[in-house]
C-alpha cells in the first residue's frame, strides 16, 4: 500500500507551508506540489532539492485543475494506490497515515477523512443536503454515530483509492467552493470513512480577513455555487444570500449583496 500527498500552494513558498514542512520529514510518501501562486516563490526549485513532483506555477489556474492534473501525473505514473489531498496551511502529524493504513487494512472502503477542527468547533465531516447546506457534528462522537447518506468532508486530508478516477474527474467548472462536496454528492456509492485522526485547520469561514479580500474571495464563492446550484435557483439564493447577508452585516456593505449572481 503506498500513498501520494498532493498539496495545493497559494501565494506561498514550500519552506513556510506548515503541511509542506510535515511531509519533509516523511521519506516514504509520494508528493505532489500543485503551484497556484500568481508569482513565483521559488517553490520548483524547493521541489527539486525535496526530490518532489512540481506542478503547476502558471498562476491560479483554481482547485479542479489542480487537482485532475496530480490525479492525470499519478495514472499515468503509476506511483501509489491512494491519493492524499492537502492544503497548504493544514497541520499533518505522521500519524495521519498510520491511522489510513490501518483503516485500509480493515475496511474495503476508497474514501476516508479524518476529523478537522477550526477555531476550536468540528467542521469536517459534515452533513450535507441536496442544496448543499451544511450541518456540523456537535462531536466526534456524533460524527462517528451517524449512518446515514448524506456524509460530507472538506478537501483537505481527505484520502481516496486512485481507482476512484479511472473514470472520474474534477468538474473544472467549479474553480474553488464545493468541489469537496460536490464530489461527495457524485460519490453517493461510496461509503466515507471517518479515520481515527484529528487535525486543526485554518478555515477562512472563521476568520475576518480584510473587506476587499472578503469581497475577492465571496465572488468566487458566489460564481461557484451558481453553477453548483444552477437546477436549484432556490437553494442558491438561500445558500449564498445567507453568507451574502452575514457579510453586509459584517463589513457594513452592500457590496455582497450586489455580487449575487
Amino acid at each position: 500500500m503506498s500513498f501520494a500527498a498532493a498539496v495545493v500552494i497559494y501565494n506561498t513558498a514550500c519552506q513556510d507551508s506548515p503541511t509542506c514542512l510535515a511531509l519533509r520529514k516523511l521519506s516514504d510518501i509520494t508528493v505532489l506540489i500543485y503551484d497556484n501562486s500568481t508569482r513565483d516563490f521559488g517553490n520548483r526549485e524547493y521541489c527539486e532539492k525535496s526530490g518532489w513532483v512540481y506542478l503547476g506555477g502558471q498562476g491560479n489556474l483554481g482547485l479542479s485543475k489542480a487537482y485532475n492534473a496530480c490525479i492525470d501525473y499519478l495514472k499515468a505514473n503509476p506511483e501509489a494506490d491512494m491519493l492524499c489531498l492537502f492544503d497548504d496551511d493544514t497541520d499533518l502529524e505522521p500519524a495521519y497515515f498510520t491511522a489510513l493504513e490501518k483503516a485500509r487494512t480493515q475496511t474495503a472502503g476508497r474514501i476516508f477523512v479524518p476529523m478537522i477542527f477550526a477555531g476550536g468547533s468540528l467542521i469536517s465531516p459534515c452533513i450535507l443536503d441536496s442544496g448543499h447546506k451544511v450541518r456540523t457534528f456537535a462531536s466526534e462522537e456524533e460524527a462517528k454515530a451517524y449512518t446515514g447518506e448524506n456524509l460530507s468532508a472538506i478537501n483537505s486530508c481527505m484520502a481516496i483509492d486512485l481507482k476512484i478516477f479511472d473514470d472520474f474527474r474534477y468538474d473544472e467548472n467549479i474553480f474553488l467552493d464545493g468541489i469537496d462536496h460536490n464530489f461527495t454528492q457524485s460519490m453517493k456509492g461510496e461509503k466515507i470513512h471517518i479515520l481515527d485522526y484529528r487535525c486543526n485547520h485554518a478555515f477562512s469561514g472563521v476568520e475576518t480577513p480584510p473587506k476587499a479580500s472578503a469581497l475577492v474571495r465571496f465572488k468566487i464563492y458566489a460564481k461557484d455555487y451558481a453553477y453548483i446550484l444552477r437546477d436549484n435557483k432556490a437553494a442558491y439564493y438561500r445558500l449564498v444570500g445567507k453568507r451574502a447577508l452575514r457579510l453586509t452585516a459584517r463589513y457594513k456593505t452592500l457590496a455582497f449583496l450586489k455580487a449575487m449572481r
